[in-house]
């Protein structure tokens, strides 16, 4: 797993070590508005959740786990994470998670546009996926911003999905705006 940088922060493979220090942040119920699960109960919750995904794989080994967390360099504070799967077919799916104090200074944007540069440069992805609900406006703009559209009808994965839910797509080669 490799370290990323942007011009403001790290993004630190993530560890069980990480645990303490991002309970905190994504306890924060307010985070999970548009997201189908709650906040982790319970800091050794998040410890066997991070055990597991800092394997790096699945158990069958189909899925590549990429999960890293975000760490401010001006102030040391670790502020979100960003994810990636990598599925054995060339596509990956993308999520991203910032500390609502750190909303509004571009580091989600950031981030997962070293990530999105990463999975297309090292990881043999063609396609990036992203699950976003249809009125999270914030999520929607970012993945605009990074050149994700909304998938056509026909996608394959759009299928799976639940009616309030938008699933955006990045096809490699496809033009990203200027500094995504």
């Amino acid at each position: 797993m490799t370290a990323l940088r942007t011009a403001q922060l790290d993004l630190e493979p993530l560890s069980v070590s990480h645990a303490d220090e991002m309970f905190a942040l994504l306890a924060d119920a307010t985070l999970y508005r548009y997201i189908d699960h709650p906040p982790p109960p319970s800091l050794e919750h998040l410890r066997q959740v991070y055990t597991r995904q800092a394997v790096g794989q699945s158990a069958d080994g189909r899925e590549i786990w990429l999960n890293w967390v975000l760490r401010e360099r001006a102030t040391g504070l670790a502020v979100g994470t960003v994810q990636a799967t990598v599925l054995g077919d060339g596509r990956a799916w993308v999520a991203y998670m910032l500390g609502r104090d750190f909303w509004g200074r571009g580091h989600a944007r950031a981030a997962t546009a070293a990530m999105v540069e990463h999975l297309l440069a090292h990881c043999h992805c063609h396609e990036l996926m992203a699950c976003v609900e249809q009125d999270n406006d914030r999520s929607l703009h970012l993945l605009a911003c990074l050149g994700f559209a909304p998938a056509p009808a026909d996608h394959p994965v759009r299928a799976t999905l639940d009616a309030t839910e938008q699933l955006c797509v990045l096809a490699a080669g496809a033009a990203r705006p200027a500094g995504a």
